[in-house]
């Protein structure tokens, strides 16, 4: 429950403390007031987005914080997850900076605001009256139903497979989709790696054939060259006999001057060289012939080369090469989506088996749970003045969704004459608002919420049924913390607690503030609230009355 809540520098409040208590504790005030502003400041201690101008000054920080015993909730694995302080009486704190940044702390420690809503949600229920439109809600009422029969983690768990395997078809459509536009590109890899493959190239191929097909096409230019060298070096008139005759001249000098041997000796030198010559020109000449075919042969392997190569932008075999690694690749890639779109087909299928078992068994339990709880409705209306509703819910499966398969219709009738029909056709605000109570009384009971908060849920009721009104929250307010702004004297006087909200103007400045009343100030605002400012005799009684049998 909720023990205190501070405020400071929000809309009309400039500063306001205020303790609060068990069971029933009712604010009223004179319309425009600022009752409301009480509701708006919860919200946002519990992580509702600020709107723009709620700070009551704009130069200095708005803070709420909000007090809440906790004992007993069932939340210290919720701290322990998010690695917040565990305390029974829990601080939420909301700060709204100068400049529009918004803060979140639990305990202190500083929260993201979504951290702080999920834990407002666990802490408190608050019901405003724009809510009671969401009657008409199909989402709405299958939640409601869900709420009050207790099916919270089956439909959690439900959700969790739901989407799982809504992410398996997305991402099998996806696949699919890639597979249809890579058929094409497929094609034409499989054609261009073919081609290359046909090609069998080799790293240093093209220098090694342009080397050999200049040798082809100027064969006879070179033959003749080394034959020409050859009969230079050897032929009778040659290099070689020449070489011959002059070491013969300088044999017998050299013996008599060593400068002479010298030159002998590297006239030997040349003779071995030219030899040589001679043998390398002859073994060269032997492998060049002038062969037609091999030159085109040579010229058709290059031209393929340089073909691939422009084709492919690219300047070398090399580059070739790796341009084929990457075909291959790409082949084997998009051939490889047909194999994961087997498995995620076999994924998606189990994922479809699991969510149709668990959305048959939900629904199961959910066409179990609509009569009961249809009876427990028109029970409650029925103590609220309404003797001769009919209450139930319609129910049709379809195919599965993220709530399930069900879909529910909440039907009404509230006099003996009228077949029950959609709560939007038949139903008045007061009816509405009563639906809306009745619903929200019996999920306070199944959840065990600590704390409910009423926005002026009495809208369109008024004398007896009023009072049935009151003694319902009341009843409530036995199990847990109630909370409910209204304007009816029948209501105010069930409260254990009863705040008043009142607004004064003070230099052309507007405030509001909250304070409790007590034993005769009640007496007189139950008065005022029936016959208005001026109080009377008959009005004061009444207002005593009311207290009384209140008791």
């Amino acid at each position: 429950m909720i023990r205190r809540i501070s405020i400071s520098n929000y809309l009309l409040i400039e500063s306001l403390e205020l303790d609060l208590n068990k069971g029933l504790t009712i604010i009223t005030g004179e319309t425009g007031s600022g009752k409301s502003i009480l509701i708006g400041a919860l919200a946002l201690a519990m992580g509702e987005r600020a709107e723009a101008g709620a700070a009551r000054d704009a130069e200095k920080r708005c803070v709420i914080e909000l007090e809440v015993d906790t004992k007993g909730l069932g939340l210290n694995e919720w701290f322990r997850q998010n690695e917040v302080q565990v305390e029974r009486y829990t601080t939420l704190r909301r700060q709204l900076e100068p400049g529009g940044r918004s803060r979140a702390f639990v305990n202190d420690t500083p929260v993201k605001l979504e951290l702080l809503r999920e834990l407002g949600e666990r802490l408190v229920h608050v019901h405003s009256q724009h809510h009671t439109l969401l009657l008409n809600d199909a989402g709405f009422q299958l939640g409601s139903v869900d709420h009050v029969a207790g099916h919270h983690e089956e439909v959690e768990q439900y959700q969790q497979r739901y989407h799982t395997w809504r992410g398996l078809q997305s991402d099998l459509s996806e696949l699919k989709e890639r597979e249809a536009s890579a058929q094409s590109e497929l094609d034409y890899a499989r054609f261009q790696l073919n081609e290359l493959e046909e090609a069998r190239l080799k790293p240093d191929e093209q220098e090694t054939i342009t080397a050999d097909l200049a040798r082809a096409e100027h064969a006879e230019e070179l033959l003749g060259a080394l034959r020409a060298l050859e009969e230079g070096v050897t032929g009778e008139t040659g290099m070689l006999g020449t070489a011959v005759r002059l070491r013969q001249v300088l044999s017998r000098p050299a013996r008599l001057d060593g400068s002479v041997s010298d030159l002998l000796n590297r006239l030997n030198s040349v003779q071995i060289e030219l030899k040589d010559i001679a043998d390398e020109a002859e073994r060269t000449s032997a492998n060049i012939s002038v062969d037609p075919t091999k030159a085109a042969q040579l010229r058709d392997r290059l031209d393929l080369i340089i073909r691939l190569q422009q084709k492919h932008r690219v300047e070398d075999t090399h580059r070739l090469l790796a341009v084929q690694q990457q075909l291959s690749e790409k082949v084997e890639g998009i051939g490889s989506l047909s194999e994961r779109i087997t498995e995620l087909q076999a994924a998606e299928a189990a994922a479809r088996a699991e969510i149709d078992k668990r959305a048959t068994d939900l629904s199961r339990n959910r066409v179990a749970a609509l009569k009961p709880l249809g009876n427990k409705v028109e029970s409650i209306l029925h103590d609220l003045g309404m003797p001769h509703t009919v209450f139930q819910f319609e129910h049709r499966a379809g195919e599965p969704g993220p709530r399930g398969i069900d879909t529910v219709r909440a039907v009404f009738s509230a006099n003996k004459d009228r077949a029950p029909a959609a709560l939007d056709k038949v139903a008045s605000g007061g009816e509405l608002s009563r639906v809306m109570l009745a619903l929200i009384s019996l999920a306070a009971d199944s959840k065990d919420l600590p704390t409910v908060i009423f926005d002026e849920i009495d809208t369109g009721v008024s004398g007896e049924v009023a009072d049935r009104v009151g003694t319902l929250m009341a009843r409530m307010a036995k199990e847990r913390q109630v909370l409910a702004i209204t304007h009816l004297p029948q209501i105010a006087s069930k409260a254990g607690t009863h705040l008043l909200v009142s607004k004064s103007e003070e230099h052309d400045r507007v405030s509001t503030s909250i304070r409790p009343l007590s034993a005769d100030e009640r007496v007189e605002a139950l008065a005022q609230m029936l016959s208005g400012r001026k109080l009377t005799r008959a009005a004061l009684d009444n207002a005593r009355a009311l207290l009384q049998g209140s008791r």
